[in-house]
Protein backbone atom coordinates (compact mmCIF):
# COMPACT_ATOMS: atom_id res chain seq x y z
CA UNK A 1 0.00 0.00 0.00
CA UNK A 2 1.30 3.44 -0.94
CA UNK A 3 1.02 5.87 2.00
CA UNK A 4 -1.22 8.95 1.70
CA UNK A 5 0.30 10.87 4.64
CA UNK A 6 4.08 11.09 4.55
CA UNK A 7 6.30 13.04 6.96
CA UNK A 8 9.76 14.02 5.72
CA UNK A 9 12.04 14.92 8.61
CA UNK A 10 15.71 15.55 9.26
CA UNK A 11 18.22 18.28 10.07
CA UNK A 12 18.55 21.64 8.35
CA UNK A 13 19.44 21.35 4.62
CA UNK A 14 19.03 17.58 4.51
CA UNK A 15 16.70 18.01 1.52
CA UNK A 16 13.33 17.73 3.26
CA UNK A 17 11.39 20.36 1.30
CA UNK A 18 12.89 19.43 -2.07
CA UNK A 19 12.15 15.75 -1.55
CA UNK A 20 8.64 16.39 -0.20
CA UNK A 21 7.83 18.53 -3.25
CA UNK A 22 9.12 15.82 -5.60
CA UNK A 23 7.07 13.11 -3.88
CA UNK A 24 3.97 15.33 -3.82
CA UNK A 25 4.34 16.12 -7.52
CA UNK A 26 4.78 12.48 -8.46
CA UNK A 27 1.93 11.22 -6.30
CA UNK A 28 -0.44 14.13 -6.92
CA UNK A 29 -0.75 14.84 -3.21
CA UNK A 30 -0.64 18.23 -1.49
CA UNK A 31 2.74 19.40 -0.20
CA UNK A 32 2.69 20.89 3.28
CA UNK A 33 5.80 22.81 4.36
CA UNK A 34 5.53 23.32 8.12
CA UNK A 35 7.84 26.35 7.89
CA UNK A 36 5.07 28.12 5.96
CA UNK A 37 2.80 27.64 8.99
CA UNK A 38 5.46 28.70 11.50
CA UNK A 39 6.92 31.91 10.08
CA UNK A 40 5.22 35.29 10.08
CA UNK A 41 6.39 38.48 8.40
CA UNK A 42 9.87 39.74 9.24
CA UNK A 43 11.09 36.25 10.18
CA UNK A 44 8.92 36.38 13.28
CA UNK A 45 7.52 33.05 14.47
CA UNK A 46 3.75 33.07 14.85
CA UNK A 47 2.30 32.50 18.31
CA UNK A 48 2.80 28.87 19.44
CA UNK A 49 -0.95 28.26 19.78
CA UNK A 50 -1.58 29.63 16.28
CA UNK A 51 1.18 27.42 14.88
CA UNK A 52 -0.25 24.35 16.62
CA UNK A 53 -3.75 25.13 15.36
CA UNK A 54 -2.51 25.65 11.80
CA UNK A 55 -0.58 22.39 11.94
CA UNK A 56 -3.52 20.49 13.44
CA UNK A 57 -5.86 21.75 10.72
CA UNK A 58 -3.41 20.97 7.90
CA UNK A 59 -2.44 17.55 9.24
CA UNK A 60 -6.07 16.50 9.71
CA UNK A 61 -6.43 16.28 5.91
CA UNK A 62 -6.65 12.81 4.43
CA UNK A 63 -3.61 13.20 2.20
CA UNK A 64 -0.37 15.17 2.38
CA UNK A 65 3.37 15.08 2.07
CA UNK A 66 4.67 17.25 4.93
CA UNK A 67 8.18 18.35 5.74
CA UNK A 68 9.61 20.03 8.77
CA UNK A 69 12.03 19.81 11.63
CA UNK A 70 9.75 20.60 14.57
CA UNK A 71 9.61 19.06 18.00
CA UNK A 72 6.99 19.46 20.71
CA UNK A 73 3.28 19.30 19.98
CA UNK A 74 3.66 19.94 16.24
CA UNK A 75 6.29 17.23 15.84
CA UNK A 76 4.08 14.83 17.77
CA UNK A 77 1.08 15.72 15.58
CA UNK A 78 3.14 15.22 12.43
CA UNK A 79 4.31 11.75 13.44
CA UNK A 80 0.94 10.88 14.95
CA UNK A 81 -0.93 11.52 11.69
CA UNK A 82 1.70 10.13 9.30
CA UNK A 83 1.55 6.67 7.73
CA UNK A 84 5.23 6.84 6.79
CA UNK A 85 8.15 8.89 8.10
CA UNK A 86 11.08 9.45 5.77
CA UNK A 87 13.99 10.25 8.05
CA UNK A 88 16.82 12.00 6.21
CA UNK A 89 19.56 11.31 8.74
CA UNK A 90 22.37 12.85 6.71
CA UNK A 91 25.75 13.92 8.12
CA UNK A 92 26.78 17.54 8.53
CA UNK A 93 29.39 17.12 5.77
CA UNK A 94 26.44 16.60 3.38
CA UNK A 95 24.06 19.19 4.83
CA UNK A 96 26.49 22.10 5.32
CA UNK A 97 27.47 22.52 1.64
CA UNK A 98 23.77 22.29 0.72
CA UNK A 99 22.93 24.94 3.31
CA UNK A 100 25.61 27.30 2.00
CA UNK A 101 24.60 26.83 -1.64
CA UNK A 102 20.88 27.19 -0.92
CA UNK A 103 21.23 30.23 1.31
CA UNK A 104 23.55 32.15 -0.99
CA UNK A 105 21.34 31.31 -4.01
CA UNK A 106 18.25 32.54 -2.20
CA UNK A 107 19.97 35.74 -1.10
CA UNK A 108 21.41 36.43 -4.55
CA UNK A 109 18.09 35.86 -6.29
CA UNK A 110 15.92 37.52 -3.65
CA UNK A 111 13.77 34.39 -3.46
CA UNK A 112 10.62 34.87 -1.42
CA UNK A 113 10.08 32.21 1.18
CA UNK A 114 7.39 32.13 3.86
CA UNK A 115 5.13 35.11 4.64
CA UNK A 116 7.09 37.27 2.22
CA UNK A 117 10.40 36.63 4.01
CA UNK A 118 13.68 36.57 2.11
CA UNK A 119 17.14 35.44 3.04
CA UNK A 120 19.44 38.41 2.50
CA UNK A 121 23.22 38.61 2.66
CA UNK A 122 22.82 40.85 5.69
CA UNK A 123 20.66 38.22 7.39
CA UNK A 124 23.08 35.43 6.45
CA UNK A 125 25.88 37.15 8.35
CA UNK A 126 23.81 38.09 11.41
CA UNK A 127 24.17 36.38 14.80
CA UNK A 128 20.90 34.49 14.30
CA UNK A 129 21.82 33.35 10.78
CA UNK A 130 20.67 29.97 9.52
CA UNK A 131 24.32 29.47 8.48
CA UNK A 132 25.26 29.39 12.18
CA UNK A 133 22.06 27.93 13.58
CA UNK A 134 21.85 24.91 11.25
CA UNK A 135 25.32 23.47 11.94
CA UNK A 136 25.10 24.33 15.65
CA UNK A 137 21.89 22.30 16.02
CA UNK A 138 22.68 19.48 13.59
CA UNK A 139 23.63 16.90 16.23
CA UNK A 140 20.72 17.84 18.44
CA UNK A 141 18.25 17.32 15.59
CA UNK A 142 19.74 13.97 14.67
CA UNK A 143 19.53 12.83 18.31
CA UNK A 144 15.91 13.98 18.56
CA UNK A 145 14.86 12.09 15.44
CA UNK A 146 16.80 9.03 16.60
CA UNK A 147 14.81 9.13 19.85
CA UNK A 148 11.46 9.46 18.03
CA UNK A 149 12.14 7.25 15.01
CA UNK A 150 14.92 4.86 16.01
CA UNK A 151 14.57 1.13 16.67
CA UNK A 152 13.04 1.67 20.12
CA UNK A 153 10.38 4.11 18.92
CA UNK A 154 7.21 4.01 21.04
CA UNK A 155 4.73 3.79 18.14
CA UNK A 156 4.03 1.64 15.12
CA UNK A 157 4.88 4.25 12.48
CA UNK A 158 6.72 2.90 9.44
CA UNK A 159 10.09 4.65 9.17
CA UNK A 160 12.38 4.82 6.17
CA UNK A 161 15.75 5.74 7.71
CA UNK A 162 18.17 7.09 5.10
CA UNK A 163 21.75 7.93 6.06
CA UNK A 164 23.28 8.60 2.62
CA UNK A 165 22.03 11.03 0.00
CA UNK A 166 22.76 8.47 -2.74
CA UNK A 167 20.30 6.02 -1.12
CA UNK A 168 17.32 8.41 -1.10
CA UNK A 169 16.04 8.23 -4.68
CA UNK A 170 16.50 4.45 -5.12
CA UNK A 171 14.70 3.71 -1.85
CA UNK A 172 11.78 5.98 -2.74
CA UNK A 173 11.57 4.62 -6.28
CA UNK A 174 11.37 1.12 -4.84
CA UNK A 175 8.33 2.26 -2.83
CA UNK A 176 6.78 4.00 -5.91
CA UNK A 177 7.06 7.37 -4.16
CA UNK A 178 9.23 8.73 -6.98
CA UNK A 179 9.04 7.95 -10.71
CA UNK A 180 11.34 5.28 -12.11
CA UNK A 181 14.78 6.46 -13.11
CA UNK A 182 15.09 7.32 -16.75
CA UNK A 183 18.13 6.25 -18.62
CA UNK A 184 19.79 8.81 -20.75
CA UNK A 185 20.23 7.41 -24.21
CA UNK A 186 22.96 8.88 -26.34
CA UNK A 187 21.69 9.94 -29.73
CA UNK A 188 23.21 8.23 -32.72
CA UNK A 189 25.06 10.48 -35.05
CA UNK A 190 24.84 9.63 -38.66
CA UNK A 191 27.50 10.84 -41.07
Amino acid sequence: MIPKRVAVVGPVASGKSTLAAEIAGHMGLPHLDLDALFWGAGWTPVDAVIFQNRARDALSAETWIADGNYSGPVGEMLLGHAELAIWLDLPLCTCLPRLLKRSFRRAARGEELFAGNQETFRHLFARDSILLWGPAHHRQHRRRWRHHLGPNKPHGLTVLHLTRSTAVAPALRAMSLLPPATRAVAQCRTP
